[in-house]
């Protein structure tokens, strides 16, 4: 899928008509945020079970689509014996997020459960726009205090990048936390540190909020087919 950095930027040239189109498909939610008890040490980021009909999804919720592109497909239920989102795609693509007011230097760990029941299989370089296609990622965007704004993915590659490993496409990017066909079938348990990982990218060393996290699977630009699950999203103290 594109990066983030360009849809944008082709979203604003679109003018008027082409940014009324993008709003219908792509509604706000900056009401209803996931916010931090009082002296909790942790937080589920992605309650799946508040969604609701994520083609209309409730409250603080949003389902992204792209421009001439079917959107994945989710349902809510089981996989070996864990509670999980399932995501599949068939030549599809779009991105499930939350609105969320984390301050990221009191959870700067991100913990969650994914499997790959299904990879991506595609001749095309994922290190290219033409093979940007990932099974899973997670989506993060972060504001600073001035309310400058910070995007990145974490993703499951497919055959070329190991854990800790970062993509870029054009100047967006994205950190591998798992992938490869050989780890895939089974759940795998992930924890990274947002703030290396903002520091790592932005070459900050401010302490940013979590304004959105989400789900996003795709497989749109190899013309494959994936089925991935998540469970258990949590940020976490250190």
């Amino acid at each position: 899928m594109q990066s983030w950095a360009r849809l944008t930027a082709i979203f604003a040239g679109l003018g008027v008509v082409g940014w009324a189109a993008y709003s219908y498909f792509n509604p706000s939610a900056e009401s209803n945020p996931i916010v931090a008890k009082a002296g909790a040490e942790s937080m589920v980021v992605l309650p799946w079970q508040s969604v609701g009909d994520y083609m209309n999804p409730n409250l603080g919720w949003v389902h992204t689509q792209f421009w001439m592109v079917q959107p994945m497909r989710l349902s809510y239920g089981e996989m070996l014996g864990k509670p999980a989102l399932k995501c599949e795609t068939n030549s599809t693509a779009s991105m499930l997020t939350r609105t969320t007011d984390i301050e990221v230097g009191d959870f700067p760990i991100l913990a969650w459960d994914w499997l790959i029941d299904f990879p991506i299989s595609a001749s095309a370089d994922e290190a290219t726009e033409a093979g940007d296609d990932h099974p899973a990622r997670l989506f993060l965007k972060m504001e600073d205090r001035e309310g400058g704004e910070y995007a990145f993915e974490i993703i499951w590659s497919n055959q070329k990048y190991k854990p800790g490993d970062y993509k870029y496409i054009g100047d967006f990017a994205h950190y591998v936390a798992n992938g490869l066909d050989e780890n895939a079938g089974v759940w795998q348990h992930q924890e990274v540190d947002l703030m290396q990982i903002y520091r790592d990218v932005f070459g900050r060393d401010d302490y940013p909020i979590l304004k959105t996290i989400g789900v996003m699977c795709d497989s749109d630009n190899t013309g494959a087919r994936s089925v991935a699950y998540f469970a258990d999203v949590q940020m976490q103290a250190r």
